[in-house]
């Protein structure tokens, strides 16, 4: 019993420490992306991506963010 006890608990430990290894890699990536892209630390990293599609730093004055606000504006917007 004492021996199945400590690999339970080794394999919890595994677990653990592979999420917190993952959850690392992510925020890395994050601030990477963050630091390449100059977003602001307290700003979400999609949020250049509101008024736009992203493609381009036109933002209002891109015609297919235009597009895309008049086609969700549109009749049935919302609806499933």
């Amino acid at each position: 019993m004492g021996i199945e006890l400590t690999e339970a608990l080794l394999s919890v430990i595994k677990a653990t420490a592979g999420f917190f290894i993952v959850m690392a890699v992510w925020l890395a990536i994050q601030a990477f992306a963050r630091r390449r892209n100059g977003c602001a630390p307290d700003r979400d990293m999609l949020d250049y991506m509101l008024h736009g599609c992203g493609n381009c730093l036109h933002g209002g004055n891109c015609e297919k963010s235009k597009e895309r606000s008049r086609i969700a504006a549109g009749p049935g917007a919302g609806t499933l």
